[in-house]
C-alpha cells in the first residue's frame, strides 16, 4: 500500500523546446486591434515588429523557462481593469465586468505550451 502512495500517477514528460518558426508563428497570431497590453505596456503591434534577434532572445527565454520549469512571477501579473456593463448603475458594484490584461509575451508562452501538450 505505501509503495503505491510513493509511485507517480503518471511519468512527466519534459516539452519540447520551441523553435523559432513555432514562436514566430505565434506572434504573427496575436490580434493587433483588440488586445490590450498588460502592464509590461507592449503591445501585440510592438511583439509583430520585433527584430529576429528579439525573437530569438524569446525564444532563448522560452526554452529556458521549460528547462527550469519556473516562470517568472512577471509573466504572471495581470492589470484587472473594471468594464462598466451597459445600462447598470455605476453605484453598484455588480454593474462591473473585470478583465485581466497579462503581457502579450505571456499570451504567447501560454498558447504555445497548450499546442506541445495537445
Amino acid at each position: 500500500m505505501e509503495q503505491d502512495l510513493a509511485t507517480p500517477i503518471q511519468s512527466q514528460e519534459r516539452l519540447k523546446a520551441f523553435t523559432l518558426k513555432e514562436i514566430e508563428d505565434e506572434i504573427k497570431m496575436l490580434n493587433k486591434k483588440k488586445k490590450a497590453p498588460g502592464l509590461d505596456l507592449i503591445t501585440a503591434r510592438m511583439r509583430k515588429e520585433l527584430p529576429k534577434e528579439g525573437r530569438i532572445n524569446i525564444m532563448y527565454i522560452f526554452n529556458a523557462i521549460l528547462r527550469l520549469e519556473y516562470r517568472p512571477k512577471s509573466l504572471k501579473i495581470a492589470q484587472i481593469i473594471m468594464i462598466p456593463k451597459p445600462g447598470k448603475s455605476p453605484m453598484d458594484v455588480s454593474s462591473y465586468r473585470p478583465i485581466s490584461l497579462l503581457p502579450t509575451i505571456s499570451k504567447v508562452l501560454n498558447k504555445l505550451i497548450l499546442k506541445k501538450n495537445q
